[in-house]
């Protein structure tokens, strides 16, 4: 007989079976460990670029013809260098090569010239009559038997230079919102041209003038954001902050000093978005001052500190980041990151101090005129300055902020935006829409699971175990929409009536239960085990009171208005969609998990267990507290944990019963941003491979390690329960 264990061996049936049953059940469980190993893996990997530090290297040394270079630029995509000469000559070069592409002669002798703020294509040149003409670059690709050509073009946004601005020392332009502003200055004397409606490819209109005079002697001017207010700096570090909007109502908003303990300025330059300037000293610091505008005035703050190796005498900012570049007096570059607070990368470049330097539109390539004959260009490698651990964990002062904060506010329609990527108010609003929905699910759920496995009767319990267990597999989506439209509404036009059901409803339940012990014996035996079917009209009756009784409630304890009490005298504001609706609906989502394990767990006592308990005297509710749910208490907290990780990993209820706003306050009437939400929220519109769509993968990582940290503690807690309890 095959089937049979003959001489100590199985048979050969049995055998073969017993070992594809091994092989199956452990190949499925290296196959979750090797999922769960390439998610970790693959998360790890798009995260690591933005743990890589930054560098800074030589990349290419060529000879020029020999002009006087006053400005150097890149073009937005990279391949060709600009530079400008104060023979009127611009010229055009290969990046990569060094090769010449093109030159074009303006027939003028320029004295200086800049970019016009905020555009990176577009430059004013001051010439000898003190005119300034506004020359804007575009480059045309084509392709000459098969290879790939760029041509660079001029063009002229305004067909006529401006008028003689007399003997001017220094000078700012900006053009935003069809509204030109020119400002300028000779010694103390503030001179703007506002030229309104201004279009490319027309003649300028006629410029409203207005002249001011400063209190310091300036040798620099920056044009503040949006041309609201302008900064005038002198050489020793004074500065003046004038209101330049409206016209017609020039104000002086501040008047300070940016040295800072006795210390000469040796440079200051203003960055993306004018509205804070670095200013750096012969002390090596290099600090940023954040200018805070409102209607009594101006405040000016130093936001943070840098340390260098030596005295900066230039500062070059990129053109689209906050970041900035220092050179000292051996033209040596540090690399640098205000959001981040880091000094990113040094290099020994020996640049001239007189060398004409600019950083390309991607930052990705830093540009020197090293002197008339000589050109050089260094490759950074600068992809992700914002990120620190700082910036993600810690309170950051951000322009614009009259204090440290965390904040994420990944994207806004300024192009002068400064990229807020805390993590904490995540995992904040993460843990607090947690911790909402246990406080309502964890209750509930376990005194539902020890009442349908220990007291319910049979016959109730096949009916109310299977229904509360089918309940998981209710979309979770619908349970967001379900809580978002319709009992947000009714939490906040009825709130009284909802915050009274936690009162009235236990009252109720207690006095039904002392009405019930009144009864005979005799009488409550016979519906012993169906308990929970009596009680559930008292609740629906008791619910059904308590919204009726609403407006009472709301009359004599919160004056009329429950929502202004709330604001007015616990300071808590009040927001339709907030934590109460989250822990509500996913307490609603968590509780068939929670209950169908713990009540497992107690179902699962041995009765002989309960039965010699019985026996020895003790009551049910003795038995109960001692015996069952000790030896369950492994089970219950292994469905708490687990609870807790499916309601920490939720994304569709958070994302659509809560306002979604990256809050931190635990009031109970405002909203939050989860982990989960925000990734949902964000990752379909981030640029692939950018600083947001990396962190949106560290936010994810974060949140795998966190659940995974969670199961693992659970599953330590809950080994030595079994080892304490199991021997009962």
């Amino acid at each position: 007989m095959d089937d049979l264990v003959q001489t100590g061996r199985l048979s050969r049936k049995r055998y073969w079976s017993n070992k594809a049953t091994k092989w199956v059940v452990g190949l499925g469980g290296a196959a979750v460990i090797g999922a769960i190993t390439t998610i970790f893996a693959y998360l790890l990997w798009v995260v690591a670029p933005i743990l890589l530090p930054a560098s800074i290297d030589s990349h290419l040394d060529f000879a020029v013809v020999e002009r006087h270079p006053l400005l150097v630029d890149v073009s937005e995509n990279g391949e060709a260098i600009l530079r400008i000469s104060s023979q009127g000559i611009l010229e055009f070069y290969n990046a990569e090569s060094g090769q010449p592409i093109a030159a074009y002669n303006l027939g003028l002798n320029i004295k200086s010239a800049q970019r016009v703020y905020p555009t990176v294509d577009t430059y004013a040149l001051l010439d000898e009559q003190n005119r300034l003409l506004f020359v804007s670059t575009q480059y045309v690709v084509d392709f000459d038997d098969g290879t790939r050509r760029l041509t660079p073009k001029l063009e002229f946004p305004f067909s006529r230079k401006t008028q003689n601005m007399g003997d001017i020392q220094s000078f700012d332009a900006q053009w935003l919102d069809d509204e030109l502003v020119i400002a300028s200055n000779v010694g103390a004397t503030v001179n703007l041209r506002y030229f309104n409606k201004v279009e490319a490819g027309y003649p300028l209109p006629k410029a409203i003038e207005v002249s001011v005079s400063s209190l310091v002697d300036v040798t620099s001017l920056f044009l503040g954001p949006r041309n609201q207010w302008l900064y005038a700096v002198s050489a020793s570090g004074d500065l003046d902050v004038i209101g330049i909007k409206p016209k017609n109502k020039i104000t002086r908003l501040y008047q300070g000093s940016l040295a800072t303990n006795g210390n000469e300025v040796t440079a200051v330059t203003a960055l993306l978005g004018r509205y804070s300037l670095v200013v750096a000293d012969d002390a090596g610091v290099i600090t940023q001052w954040g200018i805070f505008v409102s209607k009594e005035g101006a405040q000016l703050e130093p936001m943070r500190q840098f340390e260098v190796e030596r005295p900066s005498v230039r500062i070059i900012t990129e053109p689209r980041r906050k970041g900035f570049m220092a050179v000292d007096g051996q033209g040596d570059l540090t690399l640098l990151y205000p959001t981040s607070g880091r000094v990113l990368a040094d290099f020994a470049a020996g640049l001239s101090p007189d060398a004409v330097i600019a950083i390309s539109p991607r930052s990705n390539l830093l540009v020197s005129a090293q002197n008339p004959t000589m050109m050089q260009t260094f490759h950074l490698e600068n992809e992700h300055p914002e990120i620190s651990m700082s910036s993600l964990w810690g309170k950051v002062w951000y322009e614009g902020y009259e204090e440290p904060l965390y904040s994420w506010q990944s994207s806004s329609a300024d192009n002068d935006f400064e990229p807020k990527f805390s993590l904490t108010p995540l995992a904040f609003g993460t843990l607090k829409a947690a911790f909402y929905a246990l406080i309502f699910a964890v209750p509930i759920a376990i005194m539902g699971a020890i009442y349908t496995a220990y007291f319910m009767a049979p016959a109730m319990r096949a009916w109310v175990k299977p229904s509360i267990e089918i309940m998981a597999a209710l979309p979770t989506v619908i349970l967001g929409f379900i809580g978002g439209l319709w009992l947000a509404p009714i939490i906040e036009e009825k709130l009284s009536s909802v915050l009274s059901i936690f009162f009235v409803l236990p009252a109720g339940l207690f006095l039904f239960a002392l009405l019930w012990s009144k009864f005979p014996e005799k009488f409550t035996a016979r519906f012993a085990g169906w308990y929970g079917l009596i009680v559930t009209p008292l609740i629906v009756i008791t619910i059904y009171l308590a919204f009726d009784a609403g407006p009472f409630f709301e009359e004599q304890f919160f004056g009329g208005d429950s929502r202004a009490w709330f604001r007015d005298v616990l300071g808590l504001n009040y927001d339709q969609r907030n934590a109460l609706v989250v822990g509500i609906v996913m307490g609603l989502a968590v509780i068939p998990t929670i209950f169908s394990i713990a009540e497992d767990a107690v179902y699962a006592v041995p009765t002989h267990l309960v039965r010699g308990s019985l026996a020895l005297g003790a009551t049910p509710w003795q038995t109960l507290v001692k015996v069952v749910l000790l030896t369950a208490s492994p089970g219950i907290f292994s469905a708490v944990m687990i609870g807790m990780g499916r309601a920490v990993g939720e994304t569709m209820i958070v994302l659509m019963a809560t306002g979604n706003t990256p809050l931190m306050d635990l009031n109970i009437f405002e909203g939050m941003r989860t982990f989960a939400a925000n990734i949902a929220v964000e990752l379909p519109e981030a640029e692939v491979d950018s600083s947001h769509y990396r962190i949106l993968f560290l936010a994810a990582l974060v949140l795998f390690m966190f659940t995974f940290a969670l199961n693992t503690l659970a599953e330590v807690v809950r080994q030595r329960l079994r080892a304490r309890y199991g021997s009962l």
